[in-house]
């Protein structure tokens, strides 16, 4: 019996697309693999496996069908490493002699960087006033790119001459209505010294377990003097003479919201102030007063006509 000749066709060419450049570290992305060979054949249930450096199998697909000249393995899933840094992998398609055809084995090396979530900080509930050496409190939030459960970690907030002024640990509950949103209470005590001061919420990055990086937030602690009066503000509709429950008070720098009655308490030093009353759908109201006593003073509140839109 004659001896079958073998052709060999070469090595195929083999290109690789990804879906991303950059993913956080232990997250999943997708590759695509397309081979082809110059001769034009069929390649379809050849297996193209994605290796790391150290040769490892990280993920492995067919070539289940045909873009062109070009045979496809598509979104072979690859989870990052827990390591940050550019990692380098290849796609392998091994040699194979099918019906005297000869393909010698191929690869194609791509590269992507997994990099450290990214860990955000943000801050609500801060009063807008604060009297000389008062104690307040307010709500931190913080949440991972990723969205990890970050129950535990510790947080501080930080005056504006670098010191430590106080501090927190989230806990297990996510903020209502939120993805992943961890928040924990604060409370720190106002400087003595009149005006504004800018501190900052921050929490630390860390290398144990997943890689986070380091997050912050700076916000402004309004200090004045200590409460002389309190001011009573009532919000109505001129027309339907109703209360409007929501509406924004300011008296500069002390801020409020009117409660169902259409009610706002704010506690301000005595002196003279522009008060502003605004609402959803209505013209805001405007006036000044004195503060020498307990005011109580009443807004009424014009309705917008309808259809009109509010571009302030």
């Amino acid at each position: 019996m004659a001896a079958r000749a073998t052709r060999t066709h070469g090595a195929p060419t083999c290109t690789v697309e990804q879906s991303a450049g950059e993913v956080d570290v232990g997250t999943e992305l997708t590759v695509t693999a397309r081979v082809s060979c110059p001769h034009g054949c069929d390649l379809k249930g050849r297996r193209v496996s994605i290796r790391a450096q150290d040769d490892t199998e990280l993920a492995s697909a067919e070539l289940t069908e045909r873009d062109g000249e070009a045979f496809v393995a598509r979104a072979m899933p690859l989870r990052a490493p827990l390591r940050v840094g550019a990692q380098v992998c290849r796609a392998v398609v091994a040699a194979q002699e099918q019906d005297g055809v000869l393909h010698e084995a191929i690869s194609a090396e791509f590269s992507f960087v997994a990099r450290a979530h990214a860990t955000s900080v943000n801050l609500w509930g801060l009063p807008s006033a604060i009297a000389a050496g008062e104690r307040f409190a307010f709500t931190v939030g913080i949440k991972c790119s990723a969205g990890c459960k970050l129950t535990g970690r510790q947080l501080s907030i930080i005056n504006d001459v670098g010191a430590h002024v106080a501090g927190g640990c989230l806990g297990e509950d996510l903020w209502p209505g939120s993805s992943a949103l961890y928040f924990a209470g604060v409370e720190a005590e106002a400087p003595i010294a009149i005006g504004d001061h800018r501190w900052e919420a921050r929490i630390s990055g860390s290398d144990s377990g997943v890689p986070h990086t380091g997050g912050a937030v700076t916000f402004m602690v309004r200090v004045v003097r200590p409460p002389d009066h309190e001011v009573t503000v009532e919000a109505f509709d001129v027309e339907k003479q109703t209360p409007i429950a929501g509406a924004h008070v300011l008296l500069h720098p002390y801020r409020a919201f009117t409660n169902g009655s259409g009610v706002a308490r704010l506690k301000v030093a005595k002196g003279r102030y522009r008060l502003f009353v605004s609402g959803f759908n209505f013209i805001a109201y405007e006036n000044i007063i004195d503060v020498t006593a307990d005011v109580t003073t009443r807004a009424e509140l014009v309705a917008e006509p309808e259809g009109q839109e509010d571009y302030r």
